[in-house]
C-alpha cells in the first residue's frame, strides 16, 4: 500500500523551513559527485595513460566520447527515474518509487546488453572516421572493454538517479567516491602491471572504470538493500510493470534520444571534423574535451539537483517554488562556470602541459580552450534549464530543436568551414559550435519562461485524469 507522509523518512518538513540556496547546495553538492564520477574515471583514464602515451590517453578520450554515444541514450532514460522519484516524492506516495526504481534497472540491464552488438564493429567504426590504424586499434581495445560493463553502469545510474529524487544525494556521493578511488587502484594495478597484475596499457584503463562502477553498484544496491528503505520505498517490488515501464519510456525516450544526438554529433566533430586538421589537432582537441567536460559535469550535477527540486514541487502541487529553484540554480551553475571559464583561459597553456610536450598539441589545445572558455555561460544556460523542464516531464520538443540545432550548426556548419575556409583552421568548427551554445541556451530559458510545462502530470491528479504520452506533448506546445 502507498506510504502516508508521516511514514516516509524525507525529512520534507525540515527541507521545506531552509533556506532556498541552502536546499539547493545541500543537495546538489553531493549530487555534483554522483553525475562527475563517471567522467572523472575517463579523465583518470586519460591522465594515466599519459605516462605510458600520448596515442594512448588520446585514443581513451576518443574512445570513451564514442563509445558514450552507445550508451548515452540509456544515460537519457536513467535521467527520468529521478523526476519519477521525485514527483512521488512531491505526492507522498512511496509504493511507486521502488517500482519505477525497478522499471529503470530492468531497462538499463536490457539496453547495457544491447550494446554489446557494437562489440566487433569497434575498430572498423574508427578507421572509416580515417583515424591511423594504430590509433584506431587503441581505441577499439578501450571501447570493447567499455561495453561489457555498459549493464552494470547503467543499473549504477537507475539506483542513484532514484535516490537523487528522493533528496538522499549523501550515499549517492560516497558510491562515487568509493567508485572513483577504485578506479586509482584498479588503473594503478592494470596499467602498469604493479603487484603481479598484468600490464595491460589501455586495456587496464578500461577494466579499471569498470571494476570502478561495480564498486559503485555494490555501495548503492546495499543502501537500497536495508530494511528502512525497503519498508518506506518499496526497492524489493522487482517486477516489471508495463504502465509504469511505458511512462518512463514516452518521457525517458526524447530525453535519450536528446543525449545521444547531442554526443553522437560531437563525436562527429571531434572525430572526424577537428580530425581532419591532423593527429595533432585530435590529440589536442582529446584534451581540451577533458577540460570541458571537468567543468561540465559539476554542473550537470547540480542540474540534475533542479531536477529533483522541480520534480518534488509540481508532485506537491508547488511549481512556482520549482520555478524559483530552477532560476536559482542557473545563478549558481553559471557563477561556477564562468570562473572555471576564466581559469581556463588564463591558465591555457600550462593546462595543456599537463598532457603533452608536443609544441603543436600545445598551440592547439591552448586556442581551443579560449573558444571552451567562452562556451562556458552558454553551457550553463543550457544544462540548469533542459533538467528543469525534465523534472517537469517537458523532454519531447527539447529534444528535437537541440537535434536539428547540433547538426546544423555543429556539423553541418563545421563540416562546410573545413571544405571552403580550411584557413580557419580548428578556429573555424569552433566558432560555430560556440554560436550552437548560445542558440540552444537561450531557447531553453525562452521555453522555460513561458511556463506551459507546468500543466504537465506524470500520474494521476486529484480528479483522476492521467496525461501521458501525446498528451503531455501537446500540453507543453508541441
Amino acid at each position: 500500500m502507498s506510504h502516508s507522509v508521516e511514514t516516509l523518512p524525507l525529512g520534507d518538513d525540515k527541507g521545506r523551513s531552509r533556506r532556498p540556496i541552502v536546499e539547493l547546495l545541500l543537495l546538489a553538492a553531493p549530487t555534483v559527485a554522483q553525475m562527475a564520477s563517471y567522467t572523472v574515471m575517463t579523465f583518470v583514464d586519460r591522465f594515466m595513460l599519459s605516462y605510458v602515451g600520448d596515442h594512448e590517453a588520446a585514443s581513451a578520450g576518443t574512445s570513451g566520447l564514442t563509445f558514450f554515444c552507445f550508451i548515452g541514450f540509456g544515460f537519457g532514460v536513467m535521467f527520468i527515474v529521478n523526476a519519477l522519484t521525485s514527483q512521488s516524492l512531491g505526492r507522498n506516495d512511496g509504493k511507486s518509487v521502488g517500482q519505477y526504481l525497478w522499471q529503470g534497472i530492468w531497462f538499463g540491464l536490457a539496453f547495457g546488453m544491447l550494446t554489446w552488438i557494437s562489440y566487433p564493429f569497434a575498430e572498423p567504426l574508427f578507421l572509416a572516421m580515417g583515424h591511423e590504424p594504430a590509433i584506431a586499434s587503441l581505441e577499439a581495445t578501450y571501447f570493447q572493454v567499455l561495453a561489457l560493463g555498459a549493464p552494470i553502469k547503467l543499473i549504477s545510474m537507475a539506483m542513484g538517479q532514484s535516490l537523487l529524487g528522493l533528496h538522499r544525494p549523501t550515499v549517492v556521493m560516497f558510491a562515487a567516491f568509493a567508485g572513483v578511488l577504485a578506479n586509482v587502484v584498479f588503473n594503478y594495478l592494470l596499467i602498469y602491471g604493479h603487484y603481479g597484475f598484468p600490464r595491460l596499457g589501455i586495456a587496464g584503463a578500461a577494466w579499471g572504470t569498470n571494476a570502478a562502477c561495480a564498486v559503485e553498484l555494490l555501495v548503492l544496491g546495499v543502501y537500497l538493500a536495508r530494511p528502512k528503505m525497503v519498508k518506506m520505498f518499496n526497492t524489493f517490488d522487482w517486477r516489471v510493470r508495463w504502465p509504469m515501464m511505458k511512462t518512463l519510456l514516452v518521457i525517458g525516450v526524447p530525453a535519450g534520444f536528446q543525449l545521444i544526438c547531442d554526443i553522437t554529433a560531437w563525436t562527429v566533430f571531434m572525430n572526424v571534423i577537428v580530425a581532419s586538421f591532423g593527429t595533432a589537432a585530435l590529440t589536442a582537441n582529446s584534451f581540451a574535451f577533458g577540460y570541458m567536460h571537468l567543468a561540465f559535469m559539476p554542473a550537470f550535477g547540480v542540474g540534475t539537483a533542479v531536477t529533483a527540486l522541480v520534480g518534488k514541487y509540481i508532485g506537491s502541487g508547488e511549481p512556482e517554488k520549482g520555478e524559483r529553484r530552477a532560476h536559482l540554480g542557473f545563478f549558481v551553475c553559471a557563477a561556477y562556470m564562468m570562473t572555471i571559464g576564466v581559469g581556463l583561459f588564463i591558465f591555457r597553456e600550462p593546462l595543456m602541459r599537463l598532457f603533452s610536450d608536443d609544441p603543436e598539441v600545445i598551440r592547439i589545445g591552448s586556442l581551443l580552450l579560449i573558444f571552451i572558455a567562452a562556451y562556458q555561460l552558454f553551457d550553463a544556460m543550457f544544462v540548469i534549464y533542459v533538467s528543469a523542464l525534465r523534472g517537469a516531464g517537458d523532454t519531447m520538443v527539447p529534444a528535437i530543436v537541440q537535434a536539428i540545432l547540433v547538426w546544423t550548426i555543429v556539423v553541418g556548419g563545421g563540416a562546410i568551414s573545413v571544405k571552403y575556409f580550411p584557413e580557419w583552421g580548428v578556429a573555424g568548427p569552433w566558432t560555430l559550435a560556440t554560436i550552437f551554445g548560445g542558440i540552444l541556451g537561450l531557447y531553453l530559458l525562452l521555453r522555460f519562461q513561458r511556463g506551459k510545462w507546468k500543466s504537465i502530470r506524470l500520474a494521476p491528479d486529484t480528479t483522476g485524469d492521467k496525461v501521458t504520452g501525446l498528451d503531455m506533448v501537446a500540453q507543453t506546445g508541441a
